[in-house]
């Protein structure tokens, strides 16, 4: 409802794979491809995002290739709304919402949470699960395949149950240390979420 209500459905999509697939860049061809677009309906939305300084633009070779404009003052602001709703975590939280009630924590880490990952890179994701019989890790990577296609990306999910998490955490696992000091995406919960399960008693 809130993409609905701020951004037009050409908007979404244009957006939506600009700002997920950040540091690709694309072409006119590549971007009507990729989005459904009509020529015209392209070129109209890209003019608009480009004279906003939302979007950036460079030719190489015989094409003109198309970025978000990470310059931008609103980029940040405007990364994290698409991204929440009809972006990265957009179609995350989507996927992942027949578990919302038995997952305590899911969140988009690594390259990819810090605006720093390549194309050909996969998405790191770290999910929480309360009980062991929900921590499947086959039945999480069939559930993470519409996702996959929807975002043209390999998902790379760490999947644990909240006592291996806690165990690991309490052991020092140099893995989850680093990528709890790292930038994240939450897709379920938050920070006080993450705060909650990562509190255990050392002399348990």
């Amino acid at each position: 409802m809130i993409a609905q209500a701020l951004f037009t459905p050409a908007q979404q999509k244009l957006l939506g794979l600009l700002f997920v697939r950040v540091n690709e860049g694309f072409h006119l061809n590549e971007i009507m491809r990729l989005t459904g677009l009509g020529s015209a309906s392209a070129q109209r939305e890209l003019r608009r995002l480009h004279e906003a300084g939302l979007v950036t633009s460079e030719r190489i070779g015989n094409v003109r290739r198309f970025w978000p404009n990470k310059e931008s003052l609103v980029y940040p602001e405007l990364s994290a709304l698409v991204q929440k709703t009809f972006g990265l975590v957009g179609v995350l939280s989507s996927t992942l919402a027949p578990l919302r009630a038995q997952l305590q924590l899911a969140f988009v880490c690594g390259a990819t949470a810090r605006g720093q990952d390549l194309p050909s890179s996969a998405i790191d994701l770290l999910l929480v699960a309360e009980l062991a019989e929900l921590a499947n890790y086959g039945d999480l990577l069939t559930r993470l395949a519409p996702a996959e296609r929807t975002l043209r990306r390999k998902i790379n999910p760490n999947l644990y149950t909240l006592a291996d998490y806690q165990r690991r955490l309490r052991e020092g696992q140099p893995f989850l240390l680093q990528v709890l000091q790292q930038p994240k995406l939450f897709v379920i919960g938050d920070e006080t979420t993450l705060q909650a399960i990562s509190a255990f008693d050392a002399n348990s």
